[in-house]
């Protein structure tokens, strides 16, 4: 079964933050980095993850462009474009 990639934005991660603590995550910020890790928490104005040599990376939701996570469920998310 392929995987598909699902994108979270910012203001949805506060919602899916049970689903996202289960999956290991890529997260871009707005200037291009990208961090990979598992989500530890998330608050209203940060997130917090932890990398794979166990750094813990505090991460500004202002700064967030969005998480992408592989999803192998084999379902089609909706789509956010309203011309899909």
């Amino acid at each position: 079964m392929s995987k598909r990639l699902i994108r979270v934005t910012p203001d949805e991660i506060k919602s899916k933050q049970g689903i996202l603590q289960k999956q290991p995550l890529n997260v871009i910020l707005s200037n291009g980095n990208t961090f990979f890790g598992r989500l530890i928490s998330v608050d209203a104005a940060q997130l917090v993850l932890k990398d794979t040599r166990n750094h813990q990376h505090q991460i500004a939701l202002s700064d967030l462009y969005e998480v992408v996570y592989d999803d192998d469920r084999g379902t089609v998310p909706p789509s956010r474009h309203a011309s899909l």
